[in-house]
């Protein structure tokens, strides 16, 4: 829905309106307002700009940082953050997908796909990205979308975008009660007004530097280029905003739960309408509408979900003391020169030159008067020593900045002379921060890769290029409303035609009836309304699955075998989890032997437990979980997991005799093949094979079949349950007229 068709879109019943959403916009710009500078103190701490940040200004030359020798900057945040990152984050994380109670599709093309996508180079380096965001500010976001144009995996794409451009619903006091969710940034004016076909009059402003505005003031003006030259001009401020809520009403009636809504902020003063208004973009396995946003906090406020914490606020106390400290040190030593006490006219002009040059072997002559006393003619002035109140000030900020970062020496690169046990229950005691942060990193993926789930299948319905699509598009590539079409096909000459085909195709369906009618005098009135909504129905599922188009994604598999995956095998619902979470290096190593150490003994239970019986068998099962649970073993060595994979493998059938062990004919016999008009072994028929065969079946059985074919047509189901009350030479009509409008159907 355009610009142009949103003005007539009545907002009255709706809980967010247009007015509504402005409002919630200015709060979410006041509250970024009043948390910026200490982001931009975190940013400045990690970038080692700490001083320049107080002072309020950006380099000025190699001269004016010279003149700041005695600021020193001891940059702890950045090593403790990228420490902390590596245990957190693994170098490849693995997407276990098991099944849920609604999966129908296939589990091993899900976990393929996800797998692969998520572990690509560089949304592996997005996934970095965000959690480095996360953990230096308050939060981060993620939009995950695809785009038709492009092949395989490339489809699919996601963006990393700051905790400042996210608008959140920050007042809920749970995640899913949210009622909105929004991205709100700066975009080139040229490109917003093509892509949402916008007049030419649109202002544009700078791009707005969130956490350099404390460097420089950022002027804005309004312009009337219709280029964009470069960042400093022609950029508009957009919203996309996803509306949970309201339910949104197409032209032609279609009810869809949520809406997508933009925005374009150009000379916003508290009053904006949409300039395009539709569905949410993605839906996923149950047919649940989904934002194409994810929000990524890893601590938050007890009360509010959406107002996150960020790691590196218990760090900037520290980290301000030890830059302070170093400073006041760097200043006292800087003030501790030699300097010296003498009379006046004790040293003649040269003495005084050998006196500050300082040289080595130098021999300084004085006035006889001075003979015998030359300790009163030069006299060095003596310092104060720095307090040790400074040194000790600075010590505990580092001991304080230690206790506050939550990670192990050997992830800073430090090495101790701790003990492997010492070692082993320090990597225990860290693991409780980083537990809780990795919930939230799954919970965060888990979201992206079911949002990932639901672009692919997306895309493969999406052809992106079909064939006459653009006919119902105007000149700037909106969509036509039904008056404009009907007025471009009157244009064409086109209603007309349809309106005589239709009319054909209206005699033939009467002349076939009245066949029937003059064919059979003694019909009466009940079957002849059998026969007349037999004529009209209309299998409207086999129509609809026949002209949704599909495309397929191949993928190579560990054997560097072709995989096909369509969309039946991953628009479903599965339960989403990941074996690498949260570990760190040391912890990773330690797994590694344990599972080493503990196969044999693991494959012998396993195998009492398959051929064992009553409390033995039992026994196996407990023990093998206890070992599962206690070593922290990876999700697919989980009995039920195992138990699941092998259920799902197809059981070794004993072969028949004159059969090799494969269940191939031995050589020389003739192989079996299947009847003609029938489909191979384990194909489904088509749909002309199944009318031929329902047409063979005696009237009362093939209208059972109908049935069952038919069971999502609630008008081919009355059809049926009134002809199984007829005699049998007229329900032969009926399932004949049936089969004819299938096979119709099939063939258009």
């Amino acid at each position: 829905m355009n610009k142009d068709q949103v003005k007539g879109y009545d907002f009255k019943e709706d809980i967010l309106p247009p007015k509504i959403v402005m409002e919630h916009l200015k709060a979410h710009d006041n509250r970024m307002d009043d948390e910026q500078p200490y982001m931009a103190l975190a940013k400045a701490s990690y970038t080692t700009r700490f001083w320049r940040y107080i002072e309020g200004q950006e380099d000025t030359g190699l001269a004016n940082e010279l003149g700041r020798l005695d600021q020193v900057e001891v940059n702890r945040i950045k090593p403790a953050l990228t420490g902390y990152l590596a245990n957190l984050y693994p170098r490849r994380i693995k997407v276990v997908v098991g099944q849920s109670p609604y999966t129908s599709g296939d589990i091993k093309k899900a976990e393929m796909l996800v797998n692969d996508w998520i572990n690509q180079p560089i949304m592996r380096e997005r996934v970095l990205s965000a959690s480095r965001q996360a953990l230096l500010y308050k939060g981060a976001g993620a939009k995950v979308g695809y785009d038709p144009a492009e092949e395989g995996l490339d489809r699919v794409w996601m963006r990393v975008f700051p905790y400042w451009e996210m608008v959140l619903d920050s007042d809920v006091h749970d995640w899913d009660d949210a009622r909105f969710i929004g991205h709100v940034s700066y975009q080139p004016r040229k490109e917003v007004i093509e892509k949402y076909g916008l007049e030419e009059d649109v202002g544009g402003t700078s791009r707005d530097d969130y956490l350099g505005n404390y460097m420089a003031t950022s002027k804005r003006a309004k312009i009337t280029d219709s280029v964009a030259d470069d960042d400093s001009t022609a950029f508009v401020r957009v919203l996309e905003f996803c509306n949970l809520i309201d339910d949104f009403y197409d032209i032609d009636g279609t009810r869809y739960k949520g809406r997508l809504e933009i925005y374009v902020l150009d000379g916003y003063n508290g009053e904006a309408y949409p300039v395009y208004m539709g569905p949410l973009p993605l839906v996923d396995g149950n047919g649940k509408a989904l934002p194409h946003i994810v929000p990524f906090i890893f601590e938050h406020e007890p009360e509010y979900p959406y107002r996150g914490i960020a790691y590196a606020e218990q760090l900037l106390p520290q980290q301000k003391e030890l830059n302070t400290m170093r400073s006041y040190l760097a200043q006292s030593a800087r003030r501790d020169a030699r300097m010296y006490l003498t009379p006046k006219g004790a040293l003649d002009e040269n003495g005084m030159s050998d006196l500050r040059a300082g040289e080595d072997g130098s021999i300084i002559e004085v006035d006889e008067q001075y003979a015998g006393n030359l300790g009163s003619v030069v006299v060095p002035l003596m310092h104060g020593p720095v307090s040790s109140n400074i040194l000790n000030s600075m010590n505990m900020a580092e001991t304080d900045f230690d206790r506050s970062t939550t990670i192990s020496p050997a992830a800073l690169g430090q090495v101790t002379k701790a003990t492997a046990s010492e070692v082993m229950a320090l990597e225990g005691h860290t693991q409780s921060e980083f537990g809780r942060h990795a919930e939230q990193r799954d919970l965060f993926l888990i979201r992206v890769v079911q949002r990932c789930l639901a672009a692919h299948v997306a895309s493969l319905y999406d052809v992106g290029d079909s064939e006459g699509a653009e006919q119902d598009l105007d000149e700037r590539g909106f969509e036509l409303t039904d008056d404009e079409l009907d007025d471009r096909r009157e244009d064409k000459g086109l209603e007309d035609e349809d309106e005589n085909v239709a009319e054909e195709e209206e005699e033939e369906e009467d002349n076939s009836i009245k066949e029937i009618r003059e064919d059979d005098d003694e019909l009466d009135e009940d079957d002849s309304s059998i026969i007349d909504l037999a004529a009209e129905v209309e299998p409207e599922r086999l129509t609809s699955e026949k002209k949704r188009t599909k495309l397929k994604l191949v993928l190579l598999d560990a054997k560097g075998e072709l995989v096909e995956i369509n969309p039946e095998d991953i628009d479903s619902e599965f339960n989403i989890g990941f074996s690498e979470a949260g570990r760190s290096p040391a912890s990773q190593a330690q797994m590694r032997n344990n599972v080493l150490q503990l196969s044999d003994r693991m494959l012998s239970l396993l195998q009492v437990a398959e051929q064992g019986q009553g409390q033995m068998s039992v026994l196996a099962i407990e023990m093998y979980k206890t070992i599962h649970e206690q070593f922290e073993f990876p999700n697919n060595l989980s009995y039920d997991y195992i138990q699941g994979q092998a259920s799902q493998q197809p059981q070794e059938q004993a072969p028949e005799p004159g059969m090799m062990p494969q269940g191939q004919p031995q050589e020389g016999q003739p192989q079996e093949q299947a009847p003609e008009g029938q489909p191979p072994e384990g194909q489904p028929p088509s749909i002309e094979q199944m009318v031929e065969q329902i047409r063979e079946l005696p009237p009362g059985e093939a209208l059972l079949a109908l049935e069952q074919v038919l069971k999502d047509d609630p008008k081919a189901q009355e059809i049926i349950q009134k002809a199984k009350e007829i005699d049998p030479e007229k329900q032969k009509e009926v399932v004949d007229m049936m089969l004819d409008s299938i096979e119709g159907s099939a063939n258009e």
